[in-house]
């Protein structure tokens, strides 16, 4: 608990972008390619999503022409950096920090769950906290599970059906609904109310 009675769940280390789509439509037709994320050094979040610097608009962005967040449910993504030291244990090298899509990488004391993260959520911006509630786990996609193995086939086998049930239940991290708006940075706590 800190001073004001809240619980530090983590600290932001990372903050990134996805400026289109990681998976060519229909699913499950072709190759994941990490190459649409950005890192940025901070984001504006909103109820609709968030931009990057410059007004860049994530594809979950309630704004953005390809949005996937048109019920304003999952404004925002995060993953515990502790879910990639499991994947690069599991996986390979190659699943580098940010490699999954989530838009806040969260330094923290172990991996979560959909359970660790009921309630309120704050999250801190310039000047104050922004909320968070309804979290969803990030469902795994054929084409990740087979990135993940290292896979160049479009073959759909007991392989990588068991990757797609390793991957799931948040271990590619959590979308949240967002509750106010803010200029995250950086060194952010993630806190519980």
């Amino acid at each position: 608990m800190d001073a004001l009675g809240t619980q530090v769940l983590g600290t932001v280390v990372r903050l990134q972008v996805q400026t289109g789509h990681l998976k060519p439509r229909p699913s499950g037709t072709g190759h994941y390619d990490p190459a649409p994320l950005q890192q940025v050094d901070h984001l504006e979040v909103s109820v609709q999503g968030c931009t990057g610097p410059g007004g860049v608009l994530d594809l979950h962005h309630a704004d953005h022409p390809e949005s996937r967040n048109v019920r304003l449910v999952n404004g925002l993504s995060l993953l515990p950096l502790v879910h990639y030291e499991r994947l690069r244990a599991t996986y390979g090298a190659h699943v580098v920090d940010g490699a999954a899509g989530e838009n806040v990488l969260i330094e923290t004391a172990g991996p979560w769950s959909a359970a660790d993260l009921r309630g309120e959520l704050l999250l801190e911006v310039d000047g104050g906290t922004v909320s968070m509630t309804d979290p969803m786990a990030a469902p795994p996609c054929v084409e990740f599970s087979r990135w993940c193995l290292r896979r160049d086939d479009l073959e759909v086998d007991d392989e990588v059906r068991a990757a797609l049930e390793d991957l799931d239940h948040g271990s590619r991290g959590f979308s949240l609904r967002l509750g106010g708006s803010g200029t995250l940075r950086v060194g952010a706590r993630l806190l519980r109310a």
